[in-house]
């Protein structure tokens, strides 16, 4: 890691974080390993110990560090102390990545609701069909479509009495949104996924959750030759 590319950052708990989080996933500072002492890194990167201190309590509260009191601060596998806040960063140290991290989003959210929206119409099949009561106002734009995909399977939550699947949606919520306004600049994703939401719909308002199962499994079907495309031309700067 060279100078140029620490000075990127804005501020000086930026500019240490950056180099924490650059110099870990580098391998500089490697998995189990301890960091310096407060004190000597401080001096590396050039900030204060009271800001460095802040930033390694940030970066312990996100899962790459692990502080314990009168032991040194050491270096965690992100993989398996992490949680989804730090995509963008991970994308961001390495773009290659983004083609596995858009397809586990995507799969997580999808193989979630295959699960939960046929138990939202059994437990409440006209609560289901309200959540489509705007559907008729969407706007063909990718925004909008984006907007209206994260608000429906979030409600679907609410409404199947799965309020922690809500909560895992809110944690990727930006990168929910980024993805879906690519998937959705394209048009015959969005008409695919209009006609999906109409069927979903009637199999709500028929109390068919075997219907609606049967159409999510079409969806996701229809999606992935899509996303496929996509992916296979994916800009590596999408996410700056």
């Amino acid at each position: 890691m060279n100078k140029s590319d620490i000075l990127k950052a804005q501020s000086p708990a930026a500019l240490a974080e950056e180099y924490i989080v650059k110099s870990i996933w580098s391998n500089r500072f490697p998995v189990g390993s301890e960091l310096p002492a407060e004190r000597d890194l401080a001096d590396i990167i050039g900030v204060t110990r009271t800001t460095l201190r802040e930033v390694l309590q940030r970066l312990a509260r996100d899962g790459w560090l692990n502080i314990q009191h009168g032991k040194a601060t050491r270096v965690n596998d992100i993989w398996e102390t992490a949680g989804p806040n730090i995509i963008g960063t991970l994308i961001s140290l390495d773009s290659s990545i983004t083609p596995i991290v858009i397809n586990n989003v995507v799969s997580l959210r999808t193989r979630m609701a295959e699960y939960y929206i046929p138990e939202a119409i059994k437990l409440d099949a006209e609560k289901s069909a309200s959540i489509f009561d705007n559907l008729a106002n969407l706007e063909d734009t990718a925004e909008f479509f984006a907007e209206f995909d994260y608000n429906l399977y979030r409600k679907f939550t609410f409404v199947a009495d799965k309020p922690v699947y809500g909560l895992i949606l809110n944690s990727f919520r930006d990168l929910y949104h980024q993805v879906a306004s690519l998937f959705f600049s394209d048009p015959v994703a969005r008409k695919l996924t209009l006609d999906f939401y109409q069927g979903l719909k009637m199999a709500c308002e028929a109390s068919d959750y075997q219907k609606a199962s049967e159409f999510m499994v079409n969806n996701r079907h229809n999606s992935t030759k899509i996303w496929a495309q996509m992916l296979s031309n994916f800009p590596n700067n999408f996410f700056e």
